[in-house]
């Protein structure tokens, strides 16, 4: 009978604990919208889909939430009482500026400061795919954590400095 060496014992719980611990981390997404149901239709629709998906009725209530939860990406309708789309993505990300926020709303006036703000914008004619096309792009595009400045190239190969 082979008995089994108890180093390979001893080392048995911690592979599986790695295991367990390799296991991908379910993207949360922070969706805020005036109107409830859509709210509760779109969580229905991309729970299944691998995500867990954090729902806020108002602007202030959404900007709450992404201060106090772990969120991977905002997704925010545009035309919204109180605080519209734009200034909860500008809030987003002043607090936030690393966590992508896209614009998900049926309106054709959108602002071309609101357009400068968020990462993309998706129109709710549009189909589910095109939609979970957008969450994907924005969740694997890598994005610094803060805006930087570019570095300036030297004005010559000796590093000296010119006006124009």
């Amino acid at each position: 009978m082979n008995a089994v060496p108890s180093a390979v014992i001893a080392m048995t719980p911690r592979c599986v604990g790695r295991r367990k611990s390799q296991a991908k981390a379910v993207p949360t997404l922070l969706w805020i919208d005036d109107f409830a149901p859509g709210l509760a239709m779109y969580k229905a629709m991309f729970d299944p889909l691998g995500f867990r998906v954090l729902t806020a009725s108002s602007g202030a209530e959404g900007v709450q939430l992404a201060l106090s939860n772990h969120v991977d990406a905002v997704v925010t309708d545009y035309e919204m009482p109180e605080m519209n789309g734009e200034v909860v993505a500008s809030a987003i990300k002043a607090l936030k500026p690393g966590v992508p926020v896209l614009m998900f709303s049926g309106s054709t006036l959108i602002s071309s400061r609101c357009r400068r703000v968020v990462d993309a914008i998706c129109d709710k004619a549009g189909s589910r795919d095109e939609l979970l096309a957008a969450i994907h792009r924005l969740l694997h595009k890598k994005r610094p954590p803060v805006l930087q400045p570019r570095v300036a190239a030297p004005a010559s190969h000796r590093g000296h400095r010119t006006v124009a």
